[in-house]
């Protein structure tokens, strides 16, 4: 199964790692520490000096433009991949919450301009202005392509890899500009200590920068992989067998999780792209690395080009769509549809190998029996495994050979081969994206509660809402933030200003306020 997206490393080697609660006091650290970058500038920045009640908009609109800074700023360590942060959530997650929280940023960026316009409508209407409000406007202009250009990348027809590059250059230069234009024009950056946490935070997104694109692909160089074998499995579908290089580091996974490959190859690619597949084998398997890749794209059509002995840098591993990841006795109950059977078969294989007392009922839609991949694997894991592991194929447009399952998988099909009872069971689901969400509606429709719900995501890019409840705590914390953050703007508003006073009529400072802002932000032209 291809993931489509852009990375992180684990210098580990062959057998699978444990879950360890240590994780979750990870993911609960990572949160506070999010929240305290986004948070922290505000409550530094509202020990500065007061000023009058009349400048109480204006302070809002400085307020946001810290906080839209801030997020800017943070989405270079979501955006990093570090296995560190990737871990505990899963990299789906992280890259569905980096997204959201850049149209949150972006949002208060907007809503910050759209305030001191409101205040003085020359920063919309004149050509020129003093060149420090002049790179707020540039660092918005620059911002607003890049959202444009991110969420409309496919109709646009932009490449890949050379957006996934000029989108974090562009992020950078809007970082630089806007920080440039908001410690020359604010007094709100007067404090020092405001001042030195912000270069920090801005120092982090450029390290990560540094990191993801020089240090890194680097350091993977330990992780080099050399191609052993590359044979048709089946129409469109290509089995690439991986072995570790002289003197390289072997992955250490997690049997169901992925990773990003590069593949060198001589005479095929100009540079190589890098691409994401799920791990087919297991970690039981300590011969290399094996991969099913479908012909779904541009570089996947020409994987039958690949070479006995092309290198391939190996980075991960990723991903929580793991059976060793979510504890518990339940009967596991893979759904799977087309080349999504790659991270059942790493985890039938751990088991089988592994003689885990696990009950697995496989579930596999193809169209036709010459498009089943692991056919002949998959019954002999059946076999080995003393009635542990059942494995039903359906198929779509099945020939009058056909001894099996015929049509799709319905609920009644579930049903049937769950005994009627779907208590007790964890469901995991992988295919392509209509097929996911038709299975998790179908489930969910059934009673079937979340938390008894995988699914992994076919593009990271377009990552969909984990049906496990991943994707709704996600919402749920994007949201949670937005709003400590409305309210943490509006408290530095009232602390910066007199305004409680003046509305109690005790400010006698209160009636200049408006008029002094309008000075400072565009003084008259002379």
């Amino acid at each position: 199964m291809e993931l489509t997206a852009p990375e992180n490393t684990n210098p580990m080697a062959t057998t699978a790692p444990e879950e360890t609660p240590s994780l979750q006091y990870r993911a609960v650290l990572l949160i506070a520490l999010y929240i305290a970058a986004l948070l922290g500038p505000l409550a530094l920045a509202s020990t500065g000096g007061v000023v009058p009640a009349g400048q109480f908009i204006k302070q809002i609109a400085l307020g946001l433009g810290l906080a839209g800074l801030m997020i800017i700023a943070t989405s270079f360590v979501l955006a990093a991949r570090y296995y560190w942060v990737t871990d505990p959530f899963g990299l789906d997650a992280v890259m569905l919450f980096h997204r959201r929280m850049a149209i949150v940023g972006f949002c208060a960026i907007l809503l910050h301009l759209a305030l001191l316009s409101y205040l003085n409508i020359g920063l919309l209407t004149r050509l020129w202005l003093p060149w420090h409000l002049q790179l707020g406007r540039i660092a918005i202009l620059l911002l607003t392509a890049q959202i444009i250009v991110s969420i409309y990348r496919s109709q646009l027809r932009v490449d890949f890899e050379k957006w996934r590059i000029t989108h974090r250059l562009v992020g950078l230069a809007v970082l630089v500009v806007a920080f440039t234009h908001g410690l020359l024009s604010s007094g709100a950056f007067a404090p020092w200590p405001l001042r030195m946490v912000v270069f920090m935070v801005i120092a982090v997104a450029f390290w990560s920068l540094v990191w993801s694109h020089i240090i890194r692909p680097d350091r993977l160089k330990e992780y080099r992989y050399v191609v052993q074998s590359v044979q048709k499995m089946s129409p469109g579908v290509w089995q690439v067998k991986l072995q570790p290089g002289a003197g390289g580091r072997s992955l250490r996974y997690r049997p169901g999780q992925f990773a990003f490959f590069h593949f060198n190859r001589p005479g095929v690619d100009a540079t190589g792209e890098e691409h994401a597949w799920t791990i087919a084998s297991s970690p039981s398997e300590t011969d290399g690395l094996m991969l099913a890749i479908k012909e779904l794209g541009d570089f996947t059509h020409t994987i039958g080009m690949t070479k006995p002995g092309d290198v391939v840098t190996v980075h991960g591993p990723f991903g929580r769509f793991s059976h060793r990841l979510h504890k518990g006795n339940d009967e596991l109950v893979f759904i799977a549809g087309g080349i999504g059977i790659t991270p059942f078969r790493s985890m039938i294989r751990w088991l089988v190998d592994r003689a885990e007392n696990r009950r697995v009922l496989l579930l596999y839609a193809n169209k036709s029996a010459g498009d089943i991949p692991f056919f002949d694997e998959l019954a002999q894991y059946s076999n080995a495994s003393g009635g542990r592991v059942r494995v039903v194929h359906v198929l779509s447009r099945a020939d009058g050979q056909w001894q099996g399952e015929k049509g799709r998988i319905d609920i009644a099909l579930i049903k049937k081969y769950c005994a009627g009872d779907l208590n007790g069971k964890t469901f995991w689901i992988c295919g392509p994206g209509a097929f996911t969400a038709t299975m998790i509606q179908t489930l969910r429709e059934a009673g079937v509660a979340q938390a008894k719900i995988h699914n992994e995501a076919f593009c990271l890019l377009h990552a969909p809402v984990q049906a496990d409840g991943r994707g709704r705590r996600l919402k749920a914390l994007t949201m949670a933030i937005s709003f400590a953050l409305m309210v943490m703007v509006l408290l530095f508003a009232l602390i910066r200003t007199d305004f409680l006073a003046a509305r109690a009529g005790t400010n006698p400072h209160a009636r200049h306020g408006l008029s002094h802002h309008r000075l400072e932000t565009a003084p008259p032209r002379k």
